[in-house]
């Protein structure tokens, strides 16, 4: 499937990438506004899923059959209520999937050929975030292209409306450890921060004592950034008995969204990495 994506025309892709937003109850004022107003500056097409469980098999394929048929209805009910929410202007496909969240977002995000996907994450709590396994992580771990998750600390301010910037510019945080995979996501950075017409902030985390997390939330709110950018095992504490991963830290703390890139994604904002590296050659 990845090799499908590199594949694609590179000037299509360049010119229109497509962001897919998760749309769950709970989270999804704040995930349609947040990919929203991406997707309209980046003059990006937008695709909403929403996914919901696989009713278990009944007396009859009948039965089954109508509880499928009631969910897909419920499911369209939650999106319909989410493109009412989208920003005047802004079409949007959108589309019901049953099945594993995870699973299921991250087989639709290769079929469109998504170049990011914005989930939300309805942790609450410490502990809840410390052991996280919501499906926002889980999809940042599988799927084929970026996720920026909008943590609860960050969901106010963007479900209003009031993605904050600095001298009327997009800042963009790159969290790097010295690894390749956080190059690459640097490389992610400086993409968005390019296209956004905004400036990009690179932070060292393998040079500061202080917790990884805690150094990007500080940078982040003082510069009021629009978004931090990772790779998933960046800072990787998971060796550490008990200790969460970057990323699950950062779902608790940042007060912005989070783009976690995993090794082995493309399509990152409609110019796949492989793509790329032949354009520089």
């Amino acid at each position: 499937m990845i090799a499908d994506l590199e594949t694609r025309t590179a000037e299509t892709m360049a010119a229109i990438p497509t962001i897919m937003l998760a749309v769950e109850r709970g989270t999804a004022e704040c995930v349609t506004a947040t990919g929203g107003r991406l997707a309209e500056d980046l003059g990006a097409r937008l695709v909403l899923v929403h996914v919901r469980d696989d009713p278990p098999l009944f007396n009859s394929k009948r039965d089954r059959e109508r509880a499928r048929n009631r969910a897909i209805r419920r499911g369209r009910q939650v999106l319909a209520e989410a493109l009412e929410a989208l920003s005047g202007g802004l079409e949007a496909d959108s589309r019901v999937e049953l099945g594993d969240p995870a699973n299921e977002l991250s087989e639709v995000a290769t079929e469109v050929g998504a170049a990011l996907i914005v989930a939300g994450t309805r942790g609450r709590g410490r502990l809840t975030a410390a052991l996280l396994g919501s499906v926002s992580r889980e999809l940042a771990r599988r799927a084929p292209c970026p996720v920026m998750i909008v943590p609860e600390s960050a969901a106010t301010g963007a479900s209003n409306g009031r993605v904050a910037r600095r001298e009327n510019r997009s800042t963009i945080i790159a969290g790097v450890d010295g690894s390749q995979r956080s190059s690459a996501a640097a490389g992610l950075a400086r993409r968005l921060a390019d296209r956004l017409d905004g400036q990009l902030l690179i932070v060292p985390l393998h040079s500061t004592p202080d917790p990884p997390a805690h150094v990007l939330q500080a940078i982040a709110a003082s510069e009021r950034a629009r978004s931090i950018v990772i790779a998933d095992d960046c800072c990787d504490a998971r060796r550490l008995a008990l200790m969460p991963s970057l990323p699950t830290q950062l779902l608790r703390l940042a007060p912005c969204p989070v783009i976690v890139r995993r090794d082995g994604g493309t399509a990152t904002l409609g110019v796949p990495d492989a793509i790329e590296e032949r354009q520089a050659a």
